[in-house]
């Protein structure tokens, strides 16, 4: 697949777009905002969407906002989840690369500098395949999140270096803003989570990323964030999770064995009938119907088994 080239001319646009995904977190957003502030990297902006906050994040925003050099843009947006405030972060981002920060984690000083180095790396010809550069996470106790890559410098993709080589853990980096534009998060209307590895999964079909064992930043999972409550969280965004599994099924299946083609049926099944979406229009959704034709009893014992769970914990999602 042919690549167009990622710009270059970072005269006209900054190499970095900082972006920031937030939902009442002012009490946490003002470290990450300082870590921003402490970068050797100056070139670069900040973009913040604040996903439908009720605290006093806005405050906190203009008070560091009049304070600092750097550009910022302030989105305030109705509460959608993450994956949407991505979307409305890459629509509005002019860096040539975009970091997520969350607002819970911070930036290791050089993060910017190591990335912008490792991504002039890559040969000026070779660059419009890669779609960015990754790097390692650590906690605020200094253990690293996961396994590191195989290497120092290894250039893959996500699905390579998850089934392959098990790498595991949180990674964060920087990505093209042009590619990332053309790769938006599925939106459902009433839905407020996506899953992240969607995105990258669909990156490894046409790109690879440069994966660097340099830590990159710091972060800490809050009490309540999306990790704190897994079942209720795939109750309420039933059609966001058909996709994904669609999609692994579909798209990804060429990196997947059989079981796991099936248990990605079964998956598929169980999240397509919470949604309501019925057999038939599964079996002409799906591509490979034996795994989808074995999955049939998983998936509806998984989705009975749902819903017997609601009525015990008292019904709804």
């Amino acid at each position: 697949m042919s690549h167009a080239a990622p710009a270059t001319d970072t005269a006209r646009q900054p190499r970095f777009t900082v972006f920031i995904p937030t939902y009442n977190r002012a009490d946490l957003i003002r470290r990450a905002l300082a870590s921003i502030e402490e970068q050797t990297c100056r070139n670069l902006e900040v973009v913040i969407v604040d996903d439908g906050s009720a605290d006093t994040t806005a405050d906190v925003v203009a008070e560091w906002r009049a304070s600092t050099t750097l550009p910022v843009e302030y989105i305030r947006q109705d509460n959608a989840g993450k994956h949407a405030a991505h979307n409305n972060g890459v629509r509005h981002a002019r860096g040539e690369l975009f970091v997520v920060l969350d607002s819970d984690d911070i930036l290791v000083p050089n993060a910017l500098e190591r990335l912008e180095a490792h991504w002039c790396a890559i040969p000026g010809a070779e660059r419009a395949g890669f779609c960015g550069v990754e790097g390692l996470t650590a906690f605020f106790d200094g253990a690293v999140s996961g396994t590191p890559f195989p290497e120092d410098v290894v250039d893959s993709d996500y699905i390579t270096l998850r089934s392959s080589h098990r790498i595991r853990g949180d990674k964060k980096g920087a990505i093209r803003s042009d590619v990332l534009l053309d790769h938006p998060y599925p939106a459902y209307h009433g839905e407020r989570h996506m899953r992240p590895s969607w995105l990258w999964k669909e990156l490894a079909r046409d790109y690879r990323t440069r994966y660097v064992n340099d830590v990159i930043q710091q972060i800490e999972y809050q009490p309540g964030g999306l990790s704190a409550d897994r079942f209720r969280l795939r109750m309420a965004n039933p059609r966001g999770y058909r996709r994904y599994y669609l999609d692994e099924v579909n798209r990804h299946r060429l990196a997947r064995g059989w079981r796991e083609r099936r248990n990605a049926c079964g998956a598929f099944i169980r999240y397509s009938l919470h949604a309501g979406i019925d057999p038939i229009t599964q079996w002409r959704e799906i591509a490979q119907r034996g795994p989808w034709v074995a999955a049939i009893p998983q998936g509806f014992a998984k989705f009975l088994a749902d819903l017997v769970r609601m009525r015990l914990r008292g019904g709804g999602r």
